[in-house]
């Protein structure tokens, strides 16, 4: 084994979803898995939110999730505890394993979203 270098753009599975359902759409740059690079114990990657954009309710089961903001805010609604919290640029979220979650980009600018699921988790298909 030895250190890789990802190329977000290059290297990275691109995976568009949410292109079904007005308002849900993004793109989805998974950078680290065990398809990609043979990582057992975390899965990795980039989500660009465009304005108004949001993913569906998700809780990757049996995962803890973590998220940094590298560009832009928005809103992390908990939908498990009914709460929203406002987060911005270089904040890091950290979900628990069986809460259900939305991430929506309530700004005028795009949000990059860095996130983790450890073990690995199944992102959200819509």
């Amino acid at each position: 084994m030895e250190i890789k270098i990802i190329k977000t753009y290059k290297d990275a599975e691109q995976i568009w979803l949410g292109l079904e359902q007005e308002g849900h759409r993004r793109k989805v740059f998974r950078a680290v898995d065990e398809a990609q690079l043979g990582a057992k114990n975390i899965v990795a990657g980039l989500t660009i939110f465009e304005p108004g954009e949001r993913c569906a309710a998700h809780s990757p089961p049996g995962s803890e999730e973590i998220n940094f903001v590298v560009k832009g805010g928005g809103i992390a609604y908990d939908v498990t505890n009914k709460k929203e919290t406002r987060f911005g640029l270089h904040d890091f979220m950290w979900i628990p394993d069986g809460v259900e979650h939305i991430h929506y980009n309530d700004t005028d600018e795009p949000l990059f979203l860095l996130w983790a699921y450890a073990p690995p988790g199944v992102l959200p298909t819509k």
